[in-house]
């Protein structure tokens, strides 16, 4: 049961029974209930030892119930992202259970196979500039080659002009969900990947991340002329925010070179490099 639906029963049974032990009600609960606390529809009164809520406007309570919890009808199937609005006005209720839409490039068919078998992503490249696919819990894809993990849109569709050895590129869109990194986890044949994030505390961040799934199968792009690239481009507003600071201290504790080299980098500027910069000097 998630935290919401604990809530939602905890109302209702408040509602079917006018009356609830304020030992069973826990801080979320009472910050839910509080606006009808506050307009006396529902008040804390002693109880022998304790205390408990009691309801004085069952009519009130029963509306303020339906107005947080729409309950409408699904449709079969429905989505866990539908169900939440359907039922708590809220999609994030629930754990997304719905497949997730995968955006590819390619350039050598075979990289990309389903049930053993290449499929072409060389053509749609070439037409459409991109190949998406639905990664659904159990997926059939599997990955072959040497892949770009790209955090941002606009690098992954001019990867070309960064004459990288790939002959695969998958568009990350910031921090992947866990499902594609299951995924990405999963294959264990000749598959390799270079990752292209925002060279800032948490791009840095989601590269530790991912090689603690990965391995030696993943390294962090450190092209030659960053220096350069840090020195004209690098913005200080990337390092700004108690997150970022707390990120950054975690990430010196990393030996992985290619980081170290650009954590270097980060202090020596004081600032982070969005990975737009790399397609200036390509």
């Amino acid at each position: 049961m998630t935290p919401e639906e604990h809530i939602r029963a905890r109302l209702s049974e408040l509602i079917k029974s006018g009356t609830l032990p304020l030992s069973a009600c826990g801080n979320a609960f009472m910050r839910t209930l509080r606006p009808a606390l506050e307009a006396g529809v529902v008040i804390d009164e002693k109880s022998r030892a304790g205390r408990r809520l009691i309801v004085r406007n069952p009519e009130a309570l029963f509306l303020f119930y339906a107005g947080r919890y729409p309950n409408a009808e699904l449709f079969e199937d429905a989505p866990s992202r539908v169900a939440g609005v359907a039922q708590f006005r809220d999609s994030k209720v629930f754990t997304n259970d719905a497949e997730e839409i995968v955006c590819v490039r390619g350039w050598k068919n075979g990289t990309l196979c389903r049930d053993g078998v290449g499929i072409d992503v060389v053509r749609p490249t070439e037409e459409h500039g991109v190949f998406a696919f639905c990664l659904a819990a159990n997926c059939s894809y599997s990955l072959h080659g040497f892949c770009a993990l790209v955090e941002n849109p606009v690098v992954f569709a001019l990867i070309e002009r960064l004459k990288l050895p790939i002959e695969f590129a998958l568009l990350g869109r910031g921090r992947i969900s866990t499902r594609l990194l299951d995924w990405l986890s999963a294959t264990t044949h000749d598959f390799n990947l270079v990752h292209l994030p925002d060279y800032d505390p948490i791009g840095l961040n989601e590269f530790l991340r991912l090689r603690a799934r990965l391995g030696g199968r993943i390294k962090l792009h450190v092209p030659d002329n960053i220096a350069d690239l840090f020195a004209r481009f690098s913005k200080r507003t990337l390092l700004e925010g108690f997150n970022s600071q707390a990120v950054l201290r975690y990430l010196r504790d990393s030996t992985d070179p290619d980081l170290r080299e650009v954590l270097a980098l980060i202090d020596q500027h004081n600032a982070g490099l969005e990975q737009e910069a790399l397609l200036l000097d390509s």
